[in-house]
């Protein structure tokens, strides 16, 4: 069934590896390159199921490539109400697909990083989940129970709502028993797994999770 299918978004902020996105790749059921995300796309080995976006960044060479392996492409026009990232997305959603990981959804346009990472937000209504990694990062949206395995990585919760949230959190260095967390502020950067998983529980709100790595 599509919806325990595996999507994953190839975009065009900075892949800074590779072997993950080949990783991500190779364990993924339809892949969708959105526009210059197709070049990270052919230079990790891949190739994608469909090729999204208005096509201005992508390069000759990868036009070349579509063109001989006759991969399928949804051009739209370069004046739009939404950005390719979030046209992949409704792509996914429209095909079933239920579990999103977005390649290349940080990089060096500050605007187009925080609209990627709020897009965790249109999928998680949409009964989607979703994922955006990186080398360094690993982000989610949670609003009911999340468990992570040990990590060496720092894990920091910080609420999406503007009412803050009401956590719980066990197996952490720093836990925590129904506390509220308001929107704005530092309280939860910077926590780590001291047990061999920690558990997160949302008990008011919604917040991104991020397993980061230095």
């Amino acid at each position: 069934m599509t919806n325990k299918l595996k999507g994953l978004i190839i975009l065009n902020g900075e892949i800074q590896d590779l072997n993950i996105l080949k990783e991500i790749g190779n364990h993924s059921d339809f892949i969708l390159s959105a526009d210059g995300g197709t070049d990270y796309c052919f230079k990790a080995g891949l190739i994608q199921d469909i090729v999204i976006g208005d096509l201005d960044s992508i390069s000759k060479s990868s036009l070349e490539i579509i063109g001989e392996k006759n991969i399928p492409v949804e051009k739209f026009p370069v004046k739009k109400d939404k950005t390719d990232s979030e046209l992949a997305i409704d792509y996914l959603i429209d095909k079933g697909i239920r579990h999103i990981t977005l390649i290349g959804a940080i990089g060096n346009r500050l605007d187009h990083t925080l609209a990627n990472i709020f897009l965790l937000t249109k999928m998680k209504d949409m009964g989607v989940k979703g994922q955006i990694v990186d080398r360094n990062n690993t982000i989610y949206l949670v609003d009911d129970e999340m468990v992570l395995p040990k990590t060496d990585s720092f894990v920091s919760i910080i609420p999406a709502d503007l009412s803050g949230i009401v956590i719980s959190l066990k197996g952490f260095e720093y836990e925590l028993d129904k506390v509220k967390v308001k929107f704005g502020t530092t309280h939860g950067i910077s926590n780590r797994i001291v047990e061999s998983e920690g558990f997160i529980k949302v008990h008011e709100g919604q917040c991104f999770v991020i397993v980061s790595r230095d």
